[in-house]
């Protein structure tokens, strides 16, 4: 992970930053990276502490919907964008100017977010104390995405007007913090907003060129054929946006979210398959989840030139509906899940926000993430060991009801071993073990062994194991474990003591079916490294 930061004026210039010159004679240098057509999201977690930062309640036609440290936020990711945002206004410091970037670039504000996230979930926040003279920092890797973090210890003012006294410019210093996430370093030229120090961040809401070559220098100067919304109109529940270089087919229409979203969600809402009356004019139903915040068009493709502006949008959708089911794949889930080897994907629609996912009764839990909400209309999770086998209940709920269907859980068909959460190689620490989850029909004696080879052991006929080589190298472990009525068992296997730090070892199990079933089943194995 790397930190970039804004400084008080002592600070010496280029901390922190892996800088790369840049060529023409420009001052500008970037950090490597940039943010390709899956991370343009911005969202705010208004954790603020300050009343400075959120004491601007007045609306503002060009930011609808959002004001105080959201609405500033917001002002500060539209300033690098390729086209004025609506008519430019919103900055009485820089009248009829937001949105200067010229570049293949546009972030796609999505209101606010349900806390501050992990370094890549493109989202900004206060952190508690101070840094020193740092005001703010941005966390990368950039093609992964980023997070901005501001310090609490300094006092925030959301404007719109200039910071006074004490204060810190929220818009300025998010203006900075996000040419950060945009692949830029710090720059020379004193009066840019890349230049890393500030007494206020007042002076540093409004790119120079030095900003636009640098931005241009990654995302390339804005093409001619790049979409661009000139003008959006609602009429009703219908929106009609005008413009250019739309697909007369195939577009995409990204809203904001209306709901307050998760940390670990795809917040965008979008409207898929639209077509375009000769490519200028789009007219489609505001999508239930889409709220004030802004539109923009994407056209088919992932280059950067393939996403429009962001423009404005008042407008607001029939609001999120309670989920339905349509279809699991697979129906039939087997008690233990080999790594990524059983992913079940559930169709149907309002999905967004999904509150909850049972499984049995059991919520679905995990980490990074206990389900993935890929759509509106798809989720994908792993499923946990079952509390029994059988037709079972899979229910999905939120804050407007409930949906459920039922799925199958069944003993697995061939042995199966998972060591930790089943990714290979699978590392432990030695004091604490490694827990082994085993699976096959319920009443089956199940044995591990352990090896320092991953060369074939077999006995034509009776067994065959990947490990072992020719049974010199193969070590029984563990307890004989005997598999209850759910299909499956967890037990830890101790580390052996002496082993030093980095040993790869192997394991694989056999079944011994309560009726001898021979070649006797054997099942996949792991390979597990040992960290200290």
């Amino acid at each position: 992970m790397k930190l970039t930061t804004l400084f008080l004026p002592a600070v010496a210039l280029g901390a922190g930053a892996m800088l790369l010159a840049p060529t023409g004679g420009f001052a500008f240098s970037t950090i490597g990276g940039d943010l390709d057509l899956t991370q343009r999201d911005v969202r705010i977690f208004n954790n603020f502490t300050d009343v400075s930062a959120n004491n601007n309640q007045v609306p503002d036609p060009q930011f609808p919907g959002h004001q105080g440290a959201v609405m500033a936020l917001w002002k500060s990711t539209v300033e690098w964008g390729s086209e004025l945002h609506g008519n430019g206004n919103g900055d009485p410091l820089n009248p009829g100017d937001l949105g200067s970037g010229n570049a293949n670039f546009d972030g796609s504000f999505q209101g606010e977010a349900t806390g501050v996230g992990t370094s890549n979930d493109n989202i900004h926040s206060e952190i508690s104390g101070g840094g020193g003279g740092v005001l703010a920092f941005t966390e990368t890797p950039i093609s992964n995405g980023w997070r901005i973090r501001y310090y609490a210890n300094w006092n925030w003012s959301d404007g719109p007007g200039s910071a006074i006294l004490n204060q810190k410019d929220l818009q300025g210093v998010g203006c900075h913090e996000y040419g950060h996430a945009l692949g830029l370093g710090h720059t020379s030229v004193s009066g840019a907003v890349m230049f890393p120090s500030t007494f206020s961040g007042n002076n540093q809401r409004d790119l120079v060129g030095d900003d636009q070559a640098g931005v241009q220098f990654i995302y390339g100067a804005k093409s001619a054929f790049k979409p661009t919304i000139t003008n959006v109109s609602i009429a009703g529940s219908t929106v009609t946006i005008t413009g250019t270089n739309f697909d007369l087919n195939n577009n995409e229409v990204w809203f904001t979210n209306q709901a307050q979203t998760a940390t670990n969600q795809d917040p965008i809402v979008r409207a898929t398959g639209i077509g375009s009356t000769g490519g200028t004019l789009i007219s489609l139903q505001i999508p239930d989840l889409a709220g004030p915040g802004d539109v923009l068009v994407k056209i088919p493709g992932t280059a950067h030139s393939q996403l429009s502006n962001a423009f404005p949008l008042d407008g607001m959708g029939a609001g999120p509906t309670a989920p339905t089911i349509s279809s699991v794949s697979p129906p039939t889930i087997e008690a233990v899940n080999v790594g990524t080897a059983q992913i079940v994907s559930i169709n149907g629609a309002g999905f967004l926000p999904a509150t909850t996912l049972t499984l049995d009764g059991q919520p679905v839990t995990g980490f990074p993430s206990p389900y993935t909400v890929v759509s509106p209309n798809l989720i994908t999770f792993d499923p946990p060991e079952p509390i029994q086998l059988g037709q079972v209940t899979l229910s999905i709920s939120n804050i407007n009801g409930s949906d459920s269907t039922q799925v199958n859980r069944v003993a697995n068909a061939t042995p199966a071993l998972q060591a930790g959460t089943g990714d290979e190689p699978v590392s432990f620490f030695s004091f604490a073990g490694i827990d082994l989850t085993v699976g096959y029909t319920p009443g089956s004696v199940f044995l591990i062994a352990i090896s320092f080879d991953c060369i074939p052991s077999v006995l034509p006929g009776l067994v065959s194991l990947e490990i072992g080589n020719g049974f010199t190298s193969l070590f029984p472990v563990g307890p004989q474990t005997v598999i209850g009525p759910d299909g499956w068992e967890m037990f830890n296997l101790p580390s052996a003591p002496g082993l030093p730090p980095g040993t790869t070892f192997f394991i694989e199990g056999i079944a011994l079916d309560p009726v001898p079933v021979f070649p006797i089943p054997d099942s996949n194995k792991q390979e597990v490294q040992l960290l200290f």
